[in-house]
């Protein structure tokens, strides 16, 4: 719990660490959870502050060669490893989550170990400059020394071969050279961070890993007959579409791009997108010149006849019905016969630019973070009689938002408890549930739209000042240095930004949704997950974390059990994180955080209680 409870950051300063890299079977990719994989070797070496290293030393023995282990055998072979460990202030590794849940099997307590990732500290120092394909050690051992890894290991891998059929001096020459490497990134990541006081942004990042490698275990359990009900509902529906569609178009084979558009520009007689190239308007098409079919061509073709209109709607339908079969439905049939219905998917911490998480899915190609809503009842618990919980951060990108801005209409009004949506709604004129895409659009630079839109917009900006003041200076900023430093030390970097002949500024959208989706889900939720993980560890609790979906927490609990959850989402969501963010950042937050809480027999219980900060904790 020290963790979160008394960060540390400078922890990262002294050099007691260990630095390690494993070599293991290579089924799903090596990982600890599959049972099926072991450990073939570890290397691993220690910082000059390390207590068995300081103890070598007064033997008269101090040399780097001391001090660089390798040990070949299993997860029971790795006791010394585990003890340096322990004794360590924390480890280094690169894409630390892979190496905390072998070191979870060799006997480690990984919730008292705090790691230094190398690929996440990249990222961090990248800001929104990195992708995932470049932060592989490879890349990042080429970007900083010039030179990668031993080349002829990485292909075998590549090509399919498993670690114990590498030559065995081979891969222990590899795997030591992954140590150093990954020493070398480190000390070099070390001195930029220091000096860009990254260290804070950094720690709030890697105390989420051992909870990630933690939840990861458990996947989400779906519903058998709810998954198959569902799947029979989409599957009929998909039928009569493409019967339907069918009729219309003569039977054309719709995953055919020429016969699709064939049927579009000649039959249906469809006028091709429009673009500007050059100061003059031209089709959009492809690279060898023939006119497009695709779906994002199709969603913008303007239908000019009843014929044009009547395919259009039925092609959308068609398409959204496919993908919901493709994406989830049939592959949550297949887990449901073949797993169980247990659905496994791991967490990315490196893949996004405004750093928050994202994930991809383990045996099923299916990731967690963007289910559609209405899939939500297709989860349930694994164990009879228990529920499911969710707790988020309630309205929390826009408190984010008016504490950044200091808006004091904002505030007043999340206060007040106002109808934010119910105001979209009216100068909109649209239900109060179609409000809520529009309502804080303009939180993310949104701007056109319809006539009632665009004047809903207007209304945001003038009517919360504190917001639009601070995004501005936020836009300003970019436009003058390229780059924008905000208000917790994460840097992100916009070098191409520019104005137009209308005073419009490229990039502005992202300029102003960058700093509060990261503060909100990227700084936030990742302190009260880990609160709430740490907090579990340290009860007599049942319950546990399946997923995480940006800006909440999901759990499995027993009954007797939903009030303590009820409490926890009160204590991590909100109490948990005041405290850290000045203590880490020097932030005091301004604004109430809020956390809704539901529980029932399925995930996306609509019985929601909202909990708010007292006014002590923010005033």
């Amino acid at each position: 719990m020290n963790l979160v409870h008394n960060p540390v950051p400078e922890r990262y300063e002294g050099d007691n660490y260990v630095v390690i890299d494993f070599e293991t079977t290579v089924l799903s990719k090596g990982s600890a959870l599959d049972s099926g994989n072991s450990i073939v070797l570890a290397c691993w070496s220690l910082g000059t502050d390390h207590p068995e290293r300081a103890a070598l030393g007064s033997n008269g023995r101090d040399s780097d060669a001391v001090h660089d282990y390798v040990r070949w055998g299993g997860e029971f072979d790795m006791a010394d490893l585990v003890r340096h460990i322990e004794q360590a202030d924390f480890i280094v590794a690169h894409n630390a989550k892979f190496e905390l849940q072998w070191l979870e099997r060799c006997g480690l307590n990984i919730g008292d170990t705090l790691v230094w990732d190398t690929m996440i500290a990249e990222y961090v120092i990248g800001g929104n400059r990195w992708t995932w394909s470049l932060l592989s050690l490879q890349k990042c051992a080429e970007r900083h020394f010039g030179k990668g890894k031993i080349d002829v290991i990485s292909k075998m891998y590549k090509a399919g071969l498993c670690s114990t059929e590498i030559p065995a001096s081979w891969l222990e020459r590899y795997c030591r050279q992954d140590v150093s490497l990954t020493h070398q990134l480190m000390l070099e990541q070390r001195s930029t961070m220091m000096d860009l006081d990254l260290l804070p942004v950094l720690y709030t990042r890697c105390i989420l890993t051992p909870v990630l490698a933690d939840i990861e275990k458990n996947g989400m359990m779906l519903d058998e007959a709810e998954v198959l009900q569902k799947k029979e509902e989409t599957e009929r529906e998909y039928g009569k579409l493409q019967q339907k569609l069918d009729e219309l178009t003569g039977g054309i084979n719709l995953n055919s791009t020429k016969q699709l558009r064939e049927y579009l520009y000649e039959t249906l007689a469809f006028d091709e997108v429009q673009v500007k190239r050059g100061g003059r308007w031209e089709p959009e098409r492809t690279a060898s010149g023939l006119s497009k079919a695709d779906a994002k061509t199709l969603s913008k073709l303007k239908a000019k006849t009843k014929e044009q209109e009547q395919f259009l709607s039925l092609y959308v339908q068609y398409k959204g019905v496919w993908n919901e079969l493709t994406k989830y439905l049939r592959k949550f049939a297949d887990c449901v016969g073949d797993a169980g219905g247990l659905l496994r998917a791991q967490f990315n911490q490196t893949n996004t630019q405004t750093h928050r998480l994202s994930s991809s899915g383990r045996d099923y190609s299916t990731q967690f973070q963007n289910f559609p809503r209405a899939y939500k009842p297709l989860f349930t618990a694994r164990h009879d009689g228990w529920l499911v919980g969710e707790c988020d951060g309630a309205q929390l990108e826009f408190r984010v938002a008016a504490h950044l801005g200091r808006d004091e209409v904002a505030l007043a009004d999340i206060v007040g408890g106002s109808d934010i949506h119910r105001t979209t709604a009216d100068i909109i004129g649209c239900s109060r549930q179609d409000a809520k895409a529009h309502t804080f659009k303009p939180l993310y630079g949104g701007r056109s739209g319809s006539p009632d839109e665009v004047r809903y917009y207007e209304h945001f900006r003038e009517h919360y000042k504190g917001i639009t003041r601070t995004q501005q200076s936020w836009i300003d900023e970019v436009l003058s240095t390229g780059s924008l430093v905000t208000e917790w030390g994460m840097r992100y970097y916009w070098p191409d930004t520019r104005m137009d002949r209308s005073g419009y500024v490229t990039n502005t959208t992202s300029i102003c949704n960058y700093p509060v989706q990261a503060f909100a889900t990227a700084e936030i939720i990742p302190v009260a997950i880990a609160a709430f993980w740490h907090r579990l560890r340290g009860s007599d609790l049942r319950m546990f974390i399946v997923n995480t979906v940006h800006d909440s927490i999901i759990v499995e609990l027993p009954e007797e059990e939903v009030e303590a959850f009820h409490e926890l989402a009160q204590q991590c969501l909100i109490e948990d994180v005041y405290p850290y963010l000045e203590k880490v950042y020097g932030v005091k937050l301004t604004v109430p955080l809020g956390a809704g809480v539901m529980t029932g027999p399925n995930w996306g219980s609509k019985d929601e209680t909202v909990y708010n900060a007292k006014e002590s904790m923010y005033e």
